[in-house]
């Protein structure tokens, strides 16, 4: 207990040096993810420990061993509400209608990367060995870095959903598939018995989320919800050891299991997630900071040919994997033909592959396993970075939330401003504008939309995909001709006949006054406001460029631009 106290200061310094950065990293537009990673490597022991090792003054602020051991623990809690997470993308419903794409999209990516790695490998060492065990430690994708950087943008749309889809697929077929190849390669163990333990602890953490669904039925205040959230994903961990005493894979397989078992038998799912994510958000930015502490920059020097060949390989295999398999699928008008660029972050899984490769075989996998550890440094620093390019390009994020935050000037001031406020005296009224905040700011670029000629059963599908009340139709030049609203389609639902007579054409409304991109938030407000609608569409010219919705300005409003000083009653 002496030694976990002893730790606190350290992470508190940690903590604290990690939203700084994380908001400077913010102004130049680097993801928050990195910045939590630097410091965690400034304040390791393999910087600042190593700089100053033996200085009483430097062990406050260094996480040290111990402080590192710490975090260990509270990395795999993370890693559990990530994981628990990323189940929850699965849904059955939208799995039914795109299902079989995901899986031949994923299935072409992980066989196009699993190939060139074995190549790249092959090619290098003449190794059978390590060329077979190369494609498993490459197709991981981190699932942390990749969750965190899309939510800190807010990003929406298919390609998220895809992107998060594709990360849970890669871990779950590297964790089912690596005890068969280490057994095969190595003759470690047994892989019927390390396959039985996996599929076990996916099984049990479904049979936990489905335990959980039915108490949300009962529980349904947001403390409720929270605390049934973290018994969820601690249940799931306390499985995962009872199953394996390195639980890193049981446990990530378990938490992606009660995510997939919850969200698709309780409706409160995405109430609980809201709720969860502000919760434990500490919980990842010291899974990054540990993260980051543990990672060794020196191992870069250790890349030579075969690292350079295994980078390359890797980031190639993801890239043209993903472009094939969009192709098969017929999603190129969907998906950015760089989806696979979002891939690309690398940690967790290839961490865990790597410290058993280093128990099973220390001498004749040294090479791969120093070659893994650079990969991981050199993707865990620039993955972040393009997995929020490709979702931007995508057109999923608002560019509100590319905008550089507002600096307040004088912020001693606005805390004196505040407690003289609260002691009853008399102050002046601050004021925040929104001046030059466009509707183009706020919007979200990418949306579904029906072409004139689309067929009803489609038009149900599209509805159901983007997740709003409204779909724009449009022309074959992307010409806005109207809009259908749900009301517009339910009374066809359950009539046989209709549903192959109308098309997109017969059940829109047409569109007499459409928002422009540069029409003031505020006027676009008050004009869905006269017009009694939640969301309307972005027009440029007749062409359209996006939705605009209520929830989006109002959050925006309230996050970067909502008045700072507060009026005292007394000021009236």
């Amino acid at each position: 207990m002496d030694l976990f106290y002893a730790t606190l200061p350290a992470i508190a310094i940690a903590l604290l040096a990690g939203l700084w950065a994380g908001g400077q990293a913010q102004r130049v537009g680097i993801p928050r993810v990195t910045a939590y990673l630097v410091v965690g490597m400034l304040l390791g022991p393999h910087l600042l420990g190593r700089a100053a090792e033996g200085a009483a003054w430097a062990r406050p602020l260094t996480i040290g061993s111990d402080s590192v051991g710490v975090l260990n623990l509270l990395e795999q809690v993370a890693l559990g509400f990530i994981l628990f997470r990323v189940g929850c993308e699965f849904r059955f419903a939208g799995l039914r209608r795109s299902g079989p794409k995901i899986a031949l999209l994923s299935s072409a990516e992980i066989l196009v990367t699993g190939a060139c790695l074995f190549l790249a490998v092959w090619a290098i060492t003449r190794d059978p060995l390590l060329a077979m065990l190369a494609p498993l430690l490459a197709t991981a994708s981190a699932p942390s870095a990749t969750l965190l950087t899309l939510r800190e943008v807010e990003a929406e749309g298919p390609s998220s959903r895809t992107l998060i889809q594709l990360v849970g697929l890669n871990n779950l077929v590297t964790l089912l598939a690596f005890p068969i190849v280490l057994a095969w390669t190595l003759s470690a163990g047994e892989p019927a018995q390390a396959t039985g333990q996996a599929l076990i602890a996916l099984v049990g953490g479904a049979v936990i989320g489905l335990i959980a669904a039915v108490l949300t039925e009962s529980w349904t205040s947001k403390r409720e919800r929270t605390v049934l959230g973290v018994m969820l994903v601690f249940a799931c961990l306390g499985l995962a050891f009872a199953i394996d005493t390195e639980p890193t894979g049981p446990a990530m397989l378990a938490c992606f299991g009660a995510g997939v078992a919850l969200v698709n038998s309780s409706p409160h799912a995405d109430k609980m997630n809201e709720v969860l994510e502000s919760a434990v958000y500490p919980l990842y930015v010291l899974f990054f900071i540990g993260a980051g502490a543990e990672l060794h920059l020196e191992s870069l020097a250790h890349l030579g040919l075969l690292g350079v060949a295994f980078i390359a390989a890797r980031t190639v295999g993801k890239v043209l994997g993903t472009r094939l398999g969009l192709q098969l699928a017929g999603w190129q008008e969907s998906a950015p033909r760089s989806l696979g660029t979002g891939l690309l972050c690398q940690a967790g899984v290839a961490l865990g592959l790597v410290a058993a490769l280093e128990q099973e075989a220390p001498e004749r996998t040294v090479a791969l396993r120093n070659v893994a550890l650079a990969s991981v440094v050199f993707f865990e620093f620039i993955g972040p970075y393009l997995t929020r390019r490709t979702v931007v390009k995508a057109g999923e994020v608002k560019l509100a939330n590319l905008m550089k935050p507002v600096r307040h000037p004088g912020v001693v001031l606005e805390v004196v401003r505040e407690l003289v406020r609260n002691l009853g005296v008399r102050t002046w009224r601050g004021d925040g504008s929104d001046e030059g905040l466009t509707v183009r700011h706020v919007m979200r670029r990418a949306t579904g939309v029906a072409r004139a000629n689309t067929p009803f059963d489609q038009v149900l599908k599209l509805v159901g995909e983007i997740g709003s009340d409204l779909l724009p139709v449009t022309d074959e030049d992307g010409n806005l001709l109207g809009l259908i609203s749900f009301n517009d389609i339910k009374d066809i639902l359950y009539d046989p006949t209709l549903r192959t007579l109308v098309i997109a054409e017969d059940l829109m409304q047409p569109l007499s006054e459409p928002v422009g991109p540069d029409l003031p938030v505020r006027q676009a407000l008050a004009l869905m406001d006269s017009r009694h609608v939640h969301s309307v569409p972005v027009v440029e010219e007749r062409r359209l460029l996006g939705m605009l919705k209520r929830s989006d300005v109002y959050a925006t409003l309230h996050r970067a631009f909502k008045t700072e000083a507060k009026t005292s009653p007394s000021d009236s």
